[in-house]
């Protein structure tokens, strides 16, 4: 009766263990196909409540604890783990195999990965096709976290007068205290997103379209995308692509994403889009 209260905590860490690898695989598969930051942020994303940051979260702080919980489950079972270690000496060549068929497993995944072949690359060439598919023209921003941005940051962004942009929004009823506020913030206390802000103004007609060139900034993901399609996004021919970037010393003998292309040119992909001129 005098135990009937007390925590076993061995137990403890293994259910809390069991616990914390569900929330990694279920954080980890809706990471696995949310859409990218600049889109997640620009139109307040979220799954079932929770926006991207929020996942990111859970899924940071459960995978740390879990390496905690994994030590200490390490610690409470190891005068069990030695001996079932001793009972087995016996069998010192059953363990040898395995040990290396687990090794080589390992390593097969890791340099597979690294060398993005298949099927390793293909899961995440599907991940980074899932993530590049939320984007259109009602979610993307004008450039990257543009959420973060003044709304006079903003103004001179999108090249408009911040008068015509204060203007169309409180015609609109959206409240705007000063061009000091930051756009999230703005969205926020008006009950809509920073895409929606955008988007009425753009409705409205005060906004101009923006530059093609500011969707190749940083963080833009066009380390994602092939040259082809960068190309093909801009009316440029193959062959004329090519011939630029070899202008610039940038080498290009077959279609690839950027980034790869990048990385074998020692340049940045911004390097490369600069190269030809969209910038």
């Amino acid at each position: 009766m005098a135990n009937k209260g007390k925590i076993n905590w061995r137990s403890f860490v293994s259910v809390y263990m069991a616990y914390s690898l569900i929330m990694m695989g279920v954080t980890g598969i809706v990471l696995y196909i949310a859409p990218p930051g600049r889109i997640a942020h620009w139109s307040k994303w979220t799954f079932l409540g929770f926006t991207k940051t929020e996942w990111q979260a859970l899924h940071t702080l459960f995978s740390f604890i879990w390496i905690i919980a994994a030590v200490y489950h390490l610690i409470f079972n190891w005068k069990p783990l030695m001996n079932y270690i001793r009972r087995k000496t016996a069998g010192a060549k059953k363990i040898r195999k395995e040990f290396t068929y687990a090794t080589l497993a390992t390593a097969i995944v890791f340099f597979g990965t690294y060398y993005n072949i298949p099927p390793f690359g293909t899961v995440m060439d599907l991940g980074e096709y899932i993530t590049d598919s939320w984007a259109d023209e009602t979610n993307e921003p004008p450039i990257p976290h543009a959420e973060l941005q003044t709304l006079g940051e903003f103004s001179r962004t999108v090249h408009i007068p911040i008068n015509k942009v204060v203007q169309t929004l409180r015609a609109n009823k959206i409240n705007v205290p000063d061009t000091s506020i930051v756009l999230e913030d703005l969205a926020a206390q008006n009950g809509i997103t920073p895409s929606k802000i955008y988007l009425l103004l753009k409705v409205n007609k005060s906004l101009p379209d923006v530059k093609k060139n500011t969707k190749y900034g940083p963080g833009s993901g066009i380390g994602r995308k092939t040259l082809s399609e960068i190309l093909k996004e801009n009316d440029i021919a193959w062959e004329k692509g090519v011939e630029m970037l070899k202008k610039k010393g940038i080498t290009v003998t077959e279609d690839d994403k950027l980034k790869n292309i990048a990385e074998e040119n020692n340049v940045s992909p911004i390097e490369i889009i600069d190269a030809l001129g969209l910038r």
